[in-house]
């Protein structure tokens, strides 16, 4: 204990608790994974296959797991970086989001068009160069690893999915595996993040605020060696599509196909409330402490244990035996909208540290989730070009929270934000209609 000096116990015990609940839940999953019958295992990985599914998956998320570590150590400390440069915070993340959204659908069609790999490279290096930007304490610098940040957030949650979900196809394996690949995806994030809030703690209590984004930079490096490894893939026919061939397919497929308009938008809802959360915890919690230091570190080290236990909840043996992937989603927005109500009528520290740690669990769950529900909706051809498209209205809301923060109480921006979690409840609704539908219509 002499190394953490300055963690205050509720946070540390918050931690210690989650992470020791997560740790026996990820044990009886797998007791209850190795005991399920061979009848209801077809979503779970088995036979010939195994060995070869086994290590693709480890190529993919050995990356994933780094990639969002280094992602994570930034997110920690961000605001308070942002903070001690005495800068307008509020600026600089809107200026990232509207980047985003600008950005969205260029950049998912040069996804599809010149490669995932590429993508990826491109995202790895172009984190490197934002995060040598957070070095200087001067506004313009600062802004411009906003517009890149923009841009490379594009990639990062549309870029390394295309390429696994196009990887995990060419090499033949059922696609009923995928939900193994995007449940441990999930787990692996939450994990990382764990770990990069601990660490992030420790950089930040002995090289400054500054500290984080300096391990982050080593990390991007490492993943950088991983994936000039990876086999290339396209989107569409051919690598040689033209642009406007490229678009107008995505177009027609979100104007023709209600299944991906509705998807989309609902992952839009989920992702621009969630967006919203992150800008809004730390100021949250910062006021609900009253004058007492927030360990930021700590308090997002149990925040991403939750989103390791969502992870972990989304499997065929726990939560997917009983009830899909479409209804979970739906589950994540009532129960999420009911936790963020929360802050709208509380300060209090426990009350609003508990509504935050049930809405990271929704988070742990929805990305899978949503991750299941696009491979069976989204074509993989167009798959990066439309889950761009998305993020424009995604960053949309986000900016539309951010400048709410600039004039509102954070009680009204959150319950500004449980209004779009319960629409996307009742989209989410929708998405189980539209995809009975399409059965029904294969049946007839």
């Amino acid at each position: 204990m002499a190394l953490l000096p300055d963690w205050p116990a509720w946070a540390l015990y918050t931690f210690l608790g989650l992470a020791a609940f997560t740790a026996a839940v990820a044990v009886l999953q797998y007791v209850r994974d190795k005991d399920k019958s061979t009848s209801e295992a077809e979503s779970k990985p088995s036979g010939e296959q195994l060995p070869a599914f086994r290590g693709f998956q480890r190529q993919y998320l050995t990356v994933y797991t780094i990639i969002m570590m280094a992602d994570w150590f930034q997110g920690t400390n961000m605001y308070t970086l942002y903070s001690s440069y005495g800068v307008n915070i509020s600026a600089l993340f809107l200026s990232g989001f509207l980047s985003g959204a600008f950005w969205a659908g260029p950049v998912g069609f040069w996804i599809d068009k010149y490669g995932r790999r590429l993508s990826c490279i491109v995202y790895l290096v172009l984190e490197i160069v934002i995060n040598i930007c957070e070095h200087f304490n001067d506004f313009k610098i600062l802004w411009i690893s906003r517009i890149l940040g923009g841009i490379s957030t594009c990639i990062l949650f549309t870029g390394f999915e295309a390429w696994m979900m196009s990887e995990h196809r060419r090499r033949g394996f059922p696609e009923a595996w995928a939900a193994d690949t995007f449940g441990k995806a999930s787990f692996i994030n939450g994990l990382s993040a764990i770990i990069a809030g601990i660490l992030a703690q420790v950089c930040a209590d002995y090289m400054g605020e500054i500290g984080p984004f300096q391990a982050a930079i080593a990390l991007t490096a490492l993943a950088l060696v991983f994936v000039i490894f990876w086999p290339e893939n396209y989107g569409g026919s051919s690598e040689k599509n033209d642009d406007s061939s490229e678009k107008a397919a995505a177009w027609n497929l979100i104007k023709s196909d209600r299944k991906a308009f509705l998807l989309g938008t609902v992952n839009a809802l989920f992702e621009g409330s969630m967006y919203s959360f992150v800008f809004m915890w730390v100021p949250t919690m910062i006021g609900a402490l009253k004058g007492s230091p927030l360990p930021n570190g700590l308090v997002f080290a149990s925040m991403m244990t939750c989103i390791s236990l969502g992870g972990v909840l989304f499997s065929p043996s726990m939560l997917l035996a009983v009830a899909p992937a479409e209804y979970l989603g739906v589950g994540c927005f009532i129960v999420g909208a009911m936790a963020l109500l929360i802050p709208v009528f509380t300060t209090d520290l426990l009350l609003i540290l508990g509504s935050f740690l049930v809405f990271e669990v929704c988070v742990g769950i929805f990305q899978p989730c949503g991750g299941v529900l696009r491979s069976k909706v989204i074509p993989d051809h167009l798959q990066g070009s439309v889950m761009n498209m998305f993020r424009i209205p995604l960053n949309g809301l986000v900016c539309v929270g951010t400048l709410l923060t600039d004039y509102y109480p954070a009680r009204f921006v959150f319950g500004i934000i449980t209004v779009w979690m319960l629409i996307g409840a009742g989209l989410q609704l929708a998405v189980i209609r539209a995809l009975q539908d399409k059965g029904q219509k294969k049946v007839e």
